[in-house]
């Protein structure tokens, strides 16, 4: 695991040295550069795999920077992962695994991403350079100046993160799960291409996939740990990496309140697999601490609130010496493991209803700030009913909040790239789409870019094994799918797992921290933020913060909140 920061144009020297610095804690063991003129390549390492893998590396007239693991790279006859990029050079399609990486040739640049987003890559582009970096931040040091994105905020409150190219800074922009960047070096343009999709055909044993995937990600130099969450997702990660790897140390992470603790849970997989299992206390005292490095060290606003204790395991993990930990991403998108998944293909029946043009009319003449007014005026309306399990702030919800005029259905615009992705696979499966906009928003724009943050903030590499380009086509083929949430998955966790663990009721991630801010002094900085900065209308954030007290709008509550602070950390 490594951070890449690079210009092409007008370079200076000393800052793009100072730049690559700040991404020094996602590799300590190793920085190299590549420079001449008008052309300065970085590369920080974290040693996985190969101690003479160093990089900025030059062959065949190209130099390669690359951030991640390449599990294919044996399949595809080269002797390292950097060899398999140059050997696929200029079309990278074949390569699989968590990847960002970099490759000049003297006449054009390539920058590519994981077809999963696993891996972040941002870029800036002006007349005389272009910058790329593995976080922002490194990009905003070398420009020595940053300008806040307003058309980022509406993003933003919809899904907790924005999944299209834009990010919070004007100027600068993110590559999107399975892109191709390609700059002409002579005419100073960029191009977006495809690497691919994980909408693609395929069949084969779903559990040999998944063991399969799971032996690739213990690859490397060093021991790989596995979170525990108590969870059928990362219990089956952890029973399978045990069986694999003879040892495995496994982590979990629970409350004093046993209302949100799930130990008990992870400590009878842990029996189970005979595991070296930790468990770690997270306390409001760790809650806020970690809040506020977060606070420090994101980019962008903490969209999910489940990244703070996330945080703090990461660190406690790192403490007791793990470079790799396995975690269970992806099985709930992949599995249809939410229950919002069927309560959509309800809804979904309504759109044949011959006389729903009166429906139509009396919901958009009724207005209801909830969300289930919100999908059923989609369905009579033939909207796009479906746009993540994790959208938040509907528009009109929006438009009610913000001190902007934001029109219906001005979501829809960070979902585009997707759609039109989903238009060109000539698929039509409602559930198949529903986890393919889930798999590229909650996913990559939510979970894995706070999987990455939390995880290399602690310089430790996080692989997941559920997000695998031939499990995820082996389960979107099985008919059975469907048949009820992670009924695929629970037959396989089924021969690997303890019966009350498969069966036990799915439990949402959640742990007291509204009721931490609700006693401390956050709420009053959060108002007084708000009023300098009159991002939101006062008395509709009194209404999220009375109504977060009861656990009602806590997620709409969490992403205002959450902005404010940093805005005020990064741009007050």
């Amino acid at each position: 695991m490594c951070a890449l920061f690079g210009v092409v144009g007008e370079v200076e020297y000393n800052r793009a040295l100072q730049a690559l610095q700040t991404l020094a804690h996602r590799g300590f063991d190793e920085e190299n550069i590549y420079y001449k003129d008008e052309l300065f390549l970085g590369h920080r390492r974290l040693y996985i795999l190969d101690p003479k893998a160093s990089q900025p590396l030059e062959r065949e007239g190209k130099v390669v920077l690359f951030n991640g693991e390449i599990y294919n790279y044996k399949d595809l006859d080269a002797a390292s992962e950097i060899e398999a990029i140059i050997q696929n050079y200029p079309n990278f399609d074949k390569i699989e695994g968590m990847f960002a990486f970099g490759v000049y040739d003297g006449k054009k640049l390539y920058l590519g991403r994981d077809i999963f987003g696993k891996k972040p890559l941002y870029y800036y582009h002006d007349k005389s350079r272009f910058i790329f970096a593995s976080e922002i931040k490194a990009i905003v040091f070398y420009l020595g100046q940053k300008h806040f994105n307003p058309k980022a905020l509406s993003g933003y409150l919809s899904f907790g993160a924005l999944p299209n190219h834009q990010t919070f800074y004007q100027g600068i922009y993110k590559l999107l799960p399975g892109e191709l960047l390609e700059l002409d070096i002579a005419t100073n343009r960029i191009l977006h291409k495809s690497l691919g999709t994980v909408l693609r055909s395929f069949q084969e044993d779903l559990e040999q996939s998944i063991v399969r995937a799971l032996k690739r990600r213990l690859q490397g130099d060093f021991p790989v740990a596995s979170l525990l969450s108590g969870g059928v997702d990362s219990s089956l990660i952890a029973a399978l990496a045990k069986k694999e790897q003879g040892d495995l140390a496994t982590f979990s992470i629970g409350y004093e309140d046993e209302r949100y603790s799930e130990l008990p849970y992870a400590r009878l997989v842990a029996e189970h697999i005979s595991s070296d299992h930790t468990e770690v206390l997270f306390g409001k005292e760790e809650f806020f601490d970690t809040f506020e490095t977060l606070l420090t060290h994101y980019d962008e606003p903490i969209g999910d609130s489940a990244t703070i204790p996330l945080g703090y395991l990461f660190g406690q993990i790192k403490e007791r010496g793990f470079r790799v930990v396995l975690s269970g991403e992806g099985g709930d998108e992949i599995f249809l493991g939410y229950r919002q998944y069927f309560e959509f293909l309800d809804l979904l029946q309504a759109k044949n209803l011959k006389y729903k043009n009166w429906l139509k009319n009396y919901f958009r003449s009724h207005f209801s700030p909830n969300k289930e007014w919100e999908w059923y005026k989609r369905i009579f309306g033939d909207e796009l009913l479906f746009r993540s399990t994790c959208e938040v702030f509907t528009d009109l919800q929006k438009n009610l909040f913000l001190r902007q005029n934001v029109r219906d259905g001005e979501s829809l615009e960070y979902l585009q790239p997707f759609l039109k992705q989903w238009e060109r696979s000539g698929l039509t499966e409602d559930t198949i789409f529903m986890s393919y906009i889930d798999m590229m928003v909650r996913l990559a724009a939510l979970y894995l870019a706070k999987l990455d943050s939390a995880s290399m903030l602690h310089t430790i590499e996080a692989r997941t094994p559920l997000l695998d380009m031939d499990v995820v086509a082996a389960a979107f083929v099985n008919p059975q799918r469907t048949k009820k949430p992670k009924f695929l998955l629970k037959e396989i966790a089924a021969k690997y797992l303890p019966q009350q663990i498969i069966q036990r009721k799915k439990k949402g991630f959640s742990y007291p921290h509204m009721q931490w801010l609700m006693q401390s002094d956050y709420i009053q900085k959060m108002e007084y933020i708000n009023k300098e900065t009159g991002f939101f209308k006062p008395d509709q954030l009194t209404f999220l913060i009375e109504n977060a007290k009861r656990n009602r709008f806590s997620r709409h509550f969490w992403l205002a909140f959450t902005f404010l602070l940093w805005y005020e950390k990064n741009f007050h």
